[in-house]
């Protein structure tokens, strides 16, 4: 019985140590994460394609003569209105399985954001290092044992390092507010005046077909709307105010530039004065931008004799008859 129970344990050491010599180590892949966000609350972010690379490969620990293999590029989507003012975060992986890996060593990679051209999108133009340690597995194969991304500013080594590094990308975005003031004694307020808006584009850069328009007067000419709904980057569009009213261009990129122009009422009497938040800068940078355009029309009103002058008129009549009744009484005295 003892003879048997001896074989038997001696039977399962040998299939367990054969099970460990056939055993492969599986592959780790790299990864790390990619925030998307808004600058501004109550904007809404365009879709977004962000593209990484990984380049400047250096092999350490390595056989001689060795050369970090290329990786390709990765990719991670966003969804439009997919980014928040506390950021949406994304993890990208980076296949490497299916890369052969020459020898045992750490293989360093800078890994950097290609920059897109969507208008107003900031993109992470940080450097990661991603650290690939690859080993030697029972089988003599070529394995991942451990991957890390860093800040390239990390002293730490590939081995110990277990922080994840991140690309942070923001959407910054505004709006333009165009308010209408009518002042004066012969100002009408019921009265509509046409106000031009023309937005140019940041060069070199993506824009929205169109920007959504709220708030201001839906006028009608009997087939189609005369105030604007949107407006489009290069086309100018109209608008129509009457006092108190204002309209609102939102979303507008950072970067996009603008005119409001209104249309000239000096034949009617009309003096006009337009206020800029930012007299110096008529551009996106900030949330919102706004913009007042004031007319002004005074008359004079006649209306006689001002009532606070009227003592004093009275006070002159006054003593000119009486002078006149001195001198005609000291003329009769004379004449008798």
């Amino acid at each position: 019985m003892k003879k048997l129970l001896a074989l038997i344990m001696a039977l399962a050491m040998v299939l367990s140590l054969s099970a460990t010599a056939f055993a492969t180590a599986a592959n780790r892949d790299a990864s790390f994460n990619v925030i998307y966000k808004l600058a501004n609350d109550g904007t809404t972010s365009p879709a977004e394609t962000f593209t990484f690379t990984f380049s400047n490969g250096i092999v350490a620990d390595a056989a001689e003569g060795v050369s970090a293999p290329a990786i390709s590029p990765v990719t991670i989507d966003f969804a439009e209105g997919a980014a928040t003012a506390a950021g949406v975060t994304k993890q990208v992986t980076v296949p490497l399985s299916g890369i052969t890996w020459p020898s045992v060593g750490i293989y360093t990679y800078d890994v950097k954001q290609t920059a897109g051209t969507q208008a107003g999108v900031t993109y992470d133009s940080k450097t990661l290092k991603m650290k690939v340690t690859v080993a030697l597995d029972n089988d003599d194969q070529y394995y991942v044992a451990f991957v890390t991304t860093t800040l390239e500013d990390s002293n730490k080594d590939g081995q110990t390092d277990v922080k994840s590094g991140s690309f942070e990308n923001t959407y910054s975005a505004g709006s333009l507010a165009v308010t209408k003031n009518v002042t004066g004694n012969m100002g009408d307020r019921n009265r509509y005046f046409k106000i031009t808006v023309t937005l140019t584009g940041e060069g070199g850069k993506n824009h929205a077909t169109s920007y959504p328009v709220t708030g201001g007067s839906k006028l009608t000419d009997g087939t189609t709307d005369t105030s604007a709904s949107t407006i489009s980057v290069g086309t100018p569009a109209d608008f129509y105010l009457k006092h108190g009213e204002t309209f609102t261009i939102a979303n507008l990129p950072y970067g996009v530039t603008y005119t409001v122009e209104e249309e000239d009422y000096r034949n009617d009497g009309y003096t006009t004065t337009t206020t800029y938040s930012d007299e110096t800068n008529k551009k996106i940078d900030s949330n919102p931008d706004t913009v007042t355009i004031t007319n002004h029309k005074e008359v004079t009103v006649d209306t006689g004799i001002m009532l606070d002058s009227l003592p004093y008129v009275l006070l002159l009549t006054v003593c000119v008859v009486c002078m006149v009744a001195f001198f005609v009484k000291k003329r009769s005295a004379r004449e008798f």
